[in-house]
C-alpha cells in the first residue's frame, strides 16, 4: 500500500431514515384499512344479532297469540284480557316499556318493543279466521330504552310510522283461527 494514499471511508449498508418513514407509514395504512374492516365487520354482526333476536321475539308472540286464539269463539277477539281491542288497529304488547330478547323488561338491554294487529281475512275468509301481523321495533342508535318511549305505548303503537332513520323494524305475518268449539 503506498504513503500517503488516502483510505475510502467505509460505508455502511442499512436503511436511511426516509426509507423508515415510508415503511411505517405504508404499514400503519395498512393496519387502518384492517381495523376500518374489523368495525364494519362487527357492527354487520350486532345488526345480524339485533335481526335475529327481534325476528325470534316476533315469532314467540306470534305463537302467543296462536295459543290465545283457542279462547276466541267469533270474529273479534275477546273484549278483556292480554288480547283485547278493536281489528284493524296497532295494539302494543310491550305497553309499560321494551323488552329484552328475552322478553324481560327492565334489563340493562331491553330495547325491543312489539305489536301486533288483527285484520279480519278479505271476503269473509275462514269462520273465525284472522290475520295477523306481530311488529318489533327497535333503535339504530341507542341502547337507551327512553329512546322506545313513543314507540310502546297503546297510543303510539296504533299511529307509529316508522322513521328509518330512527329504528329497525321487522313484521311477522300470523294466521289465527278462533275455537270451533265455542272457546273458554
Amino acid at each position: 500500500m503506498r504513503q500517503g494514499a488516502r483510505r475510502e471511508p467505509r460505508r455502511e449498508r442499512g436503511f436511511t431514515i426516509i426509507e423508515i418513514l415510508i415503511a411505517v407509514t405504508i404499514t400503519a395504512f395498512g393496519f387502518a384499512a384492517i381495523f376500518s374492516l374489523q368495525i364494519g365487520s362487527m357492527q354487520g354482526n350486532i345488526a345480524a344479532r339485533e335481526t335475529a333476536a327481534a325476528v325470534n321475539l316476533a315469532e314467540t308472540y306470534a305463537e302467543w297469540l296462536r295459543l290465545n286464539a283457542f279462547a276466541w269463539n267469533g270474529l273479534q277477539p275477546p273484549a278483556a284480557g292480554d288480547v283485547a281491542g278493536p281489528l284493524g288497529q296497532w295494539r302494543s304488547l310491550t305497553p309499560d316499556g321494551p323488552v329484552d330478547h328475552n322478553n324481560q323488561p327492565d334489563q340493562p338491554l331491553s330495547r325491543f318493543c312489539v305489536h301486533y294487529r288483527l285484520d279480519a281475512l278479505p271476503n269473509g275468509g275462514f269462520q273465525g279466521g284472522l290475520n295477523g301481523r306481530v311488529r318489533v321495533v327497535w333503535s339504530r342508535a341507542s341502547l337507551d330504552p327512553r329512546e322506545l318511549d313513543d314507540v310502546c305505548p297503546n297510543g303510539a303503537a296504533q299511529g307509529l310510522v316508522i322513521d328509518l332513520a330512527r329504528y329497525y323494524s321487522i313484521s311477522v305475518p300470523v294466521a289465527l283461527r278462533a275455537n270451533a268449539g265455542g272457546g273458554a
